[in-house]
């Protein structure tokens, strides 16, 4: 009988622990922030849609930009970065296929 009160104390202890650190961990969860996400400006027209948001990168008085282009006929998404504004020039960074895209995020 002795051994079997052990057991079933052990088993207690450990349940009672494993309640303890769920509920820290639910705490503390809590106080994470959420990610925003923030979208300057969305337009489309045509099978085409155009979206500009802040990069990350540059100063604060100019910031890069990145402007992401879907074509949904062509069913491409394509991604460019505005680095300065003021020259004028912008660059592809990536761009592939949605279908794709979609597909390796199911996997």
């Amino acid at each position: 009988m002795r051994h079997e009160e052990r057991i079933n104390l052990s088993a207690s202890v450990l349940w009672a622990s494993v309640f303890v650190i769920i509920a820290m961990i639910i705490v503390q969860a809590g106080k994470m922030p959420g990610n925003a996400a923030y979208a300057e400006m969305a337009t489309g027209s045509g099978s085409y849609t155009v979206l500009t948001t802040n990069s990350g990168k540059g100063g604060d008085a100019d910031p890069n930009e990145l402007l992401y282009v879907i074509d949904s006929m062509a069913q491409v998404l394509l991604v460019y970065e505005i680095e300065d504004s003021r020259s004028g020039n912008i660059f592809l960074r990536d761009g592939g296929s949605l279908v794709n895209l979609f597909n390796s995020a199911r996997r």
